[in-house]
Order: structure tokens, then C-alpha cells, then sequence
């Protein structure tokens, strides 16, 4: 038994031929008319995203994720350190987790490598700090700073120090800076 032979061409198969329909030609509007009658179904033209009900899930959920973000940006922007008086009220509740803590560095700095031990003070309240991180060149008694790290019972964790130097922020809070340090500190 032999395979069998594939069809011979014809005429019309070939679309450069000479013999081939254009698309003005009347044969051409014949064959639509004559799929118009057999009312063949035209495929549905889809909208962009589909159906309407897409486009609302859609929208509501880039709205929601873009107002979650600017609801973050917005309380992080607004609660950008605690101060230590604060920081010390909500100790139960921050627990563990990462903040900034401000306040302003007291006289007893002890440098033990790798770590350097020292007292914030600010409003009355005193917090003990432990840091893991070198001290910025800015860094002594007496000056403002905003440390980041976390609570370990009553010690503050710090893993890095932000010395508080701008001049903008004096004019801004001039109560705040000043002398923060208790009146029986050494000087």
C-alpha cells in the first residue's frame, strides 16, 4: 500500500496569483453575502479588559492598594521616632518590634567593643541603651540623637545612631533640644 497523494493545487490556493479574488472584487462581496445568509455567529468583540465587572474589581483593587500605601507613607511619615517618654509607656506593647526612639544622650557613655552602653533622657524619663552600632563622628553627651532598634526587657537594643544637628529643627522645636539632661547629671 502506498501513501496516498496530496491534493493538487488549484487556482485559487495561490494568493499571488493573477487568478486570485481582491478584495474589491464581486466575488468577493458575494461570499459575504452568502455568510450573511447562512447567519453564521460573528465572534464577540471583547473590550479591553473584558466585562465591566472586571474593570470595577480592577479599579477597586488598584485604589485599595494605592490607599494602603498612602495610609503607610502617612503614619510613618507622622510617627517618625517616639520620644523616650513614650517609648517607655508603650514598652508592653511595642515589644520586640523594630522603632525609633529620641532623646538626648546622658554624661555615663561606656565604650565595651563591640558594643558602647549609655542613658537617654528626655522629659524626665531615662532609658538604658545598648548599641551594636559604631557612633556617628557627631556622637558625645549631651547631644540629641534617634536611635533605631528594639526593646529586650528594659534595655533599649540599638543598631544604629542618628545624631540630631540641624539647625531647622532647633528653630522648629526649641523646647525639645535644649538641655535635656537631668539637673543632677554631670556636665
Amino acid at each position: 500500500m502506498t501513501a496516498p497523494a496530496p491534493p493538487a493545487r488549484r487556482w485559487d490556493d495561490d494568493p499571488e496569483s493573477g487568478d486570485a479574488l481582491t478584495p474589491g472584487s464581486p466575488d468577493v462581496a458575494a461570499a459575504r453575502a452568502l455568510l450573511q445568509a447562512a447567519a453564521i455567529p460573528r465572534p464577540r468583540q471583547r473590550d479591553w479588559l473584558g466585562s465591566r465587572r472586571r474593570q470595577a474589581v480592577a479599579a477597586c483593587v488598584v485604589l485599595g492598594a494605592v490607599g494602603f500605601l498612602a495610609f503607610q507613607g502617612l503614619t510613618n511619615a507622622t510617627q517618625y521616632f517616639l520620644t523616650t517618654k513614650q517609648a517607655v509607656a508603650r514598652r508592653a506593647q511595642l515589644g520586640a518590634r523594630p522603632f525609633r526612639i529620641e532623646g538626648t544622650v546622658e554624661h555615663d557613655v561606656r565604650q565595651t567593643p563591640p558594643t558602647i552602653r549609655f542613658d537617654i533622657y528626655a522629659a524626665g524619663v531615662t532609658v538604658a541603651v545598648v548599641s551594636s552600632g559604631s557612633p556617628p563622628q557627631l556622637f558625645r553627651p549631651g547631644i540629641p540623637v534617634v536611635l533605631d532598634g528594639h526593646w529586650q526587657g528594659a534595655v533599649f537594643a540599638s543598631e544604629q545612631i542618628m545624631v540630631k544637628h540641624s539647625a531647622s529643627y532647633t528653630a522648629a522645636h526649641p523646647g525639645r533640644l535644649g538641655s535635656q539632661l537631668p539637673r543632677h547629671s554631670k556636665r
